[in-house]
């Protein structure tokens, strides 16, 4: 009886597709479709996008895989810019929470100072029309700190070195106040944040793309998404979680 080669052998079956370029079918196919599931790491999905990329570069690859991996690579392309946009939102909220915290302290706190002196009813009108333009001005840089999006790099309303600030950075600084103060007369964003509950300040923060748009044309960049120009799940998740910590300071 002859004898039959036991030894391990390598089958084109285990990989996503053939060396044709066609995809697997039949029982086989289980691995194939766990590997093209959507990856939820940046370095799975870098990964996924250099398979792809290898698989594209073959000769002879059949016309219908060839449109199916172009679609695949289109889709992953557009997932890891999302993936790495999340990991500098993440970072982001990370590195400027401390500020963010003390200059939303810091307008709080001359925010009641302008509420006790509007307090008296003797104040000349003059007078009260000035502090209620300072108030108005306060409550604008209030949601400047509170919705300004974890996506870009934040600036200081308060800078510790004034004369530091560049001619460019103190007018980009003013043209998100001047979205910001356009959207609270729209109604887009509170008039007043501190008079709103947390559930209503996180959907704010949630639905509010406007500033993400105008914070994006300021730094001459655009958020990859799906959905052009809506923010991923993944800032919005780090964006919730930085409300989470803003609560702490409204309670």
């Amino acid at each position: 009886m002859p004898k039959t080669d036991q030894r391990p052998h390598s089958s084109d079956s285990t990989k996503p597709y053939n060396r044709s370029g066609n995809v697997h079918s039949g029982k086989k196919s289980n691995w194939n479709q766990k590997s093209l599931q959507p990856p939820t790491s940046l370095s799975a999905c870098k990964k996924q996008v250099r398979d792809v990329s290898r698989l594209l570069n073959r000769k002879g690859l059949a016309s219908t895989a060839r449109v199916e991996l172009e679609r695949r690579l289109k889709a992953l392309t557009i997932q890891q810019g999302q993936l790495t946009n999340s990991q500098k939102d993440k970072a982001n909220a990370s590195r400027y929470h401390k500020i963010k915290f003390f200059e939303r302290k810091k307008v709080d706190r001359m925010l009641k100072q302008i509420d006790k002196k509007l307090e008296p009813k003797e104040i000349d009108s003059e007078t009260r029309e000035k502090l209620i333009a300072e108030k108005q001005d306060l409550l604008v840089n209030l949601n400047y700190t509170i919705y300004y999006p974890n996506e870009f790099k934040y600036i200081s309303l308060f800078p510790a070195d004034p004369s530091s600030t560049t001619e460019d950075t103190a007018e980009k600084r003013e043209t998100i106040r001047l979205s910001v103060r356009k959207a609270m007369e729209k109604g887009e964003l509170p008039k007043d944040p501190r008079d709103i509950s947390v559930e209503e300040r996180k959907a704010i923060r949630s639905g509010c793309r406007f500033m993400l748009r105008s914070v994006s044309n300021v730094h001459d960049k655009q958020v990859v998404s799906a959905d052009s120009g809506a923010p991923s799940d993944d800032a919005r998740a780090s964006d919730a979680a930085a409300t989470d910590e803003e609560d702490e300071f409204f309670a």
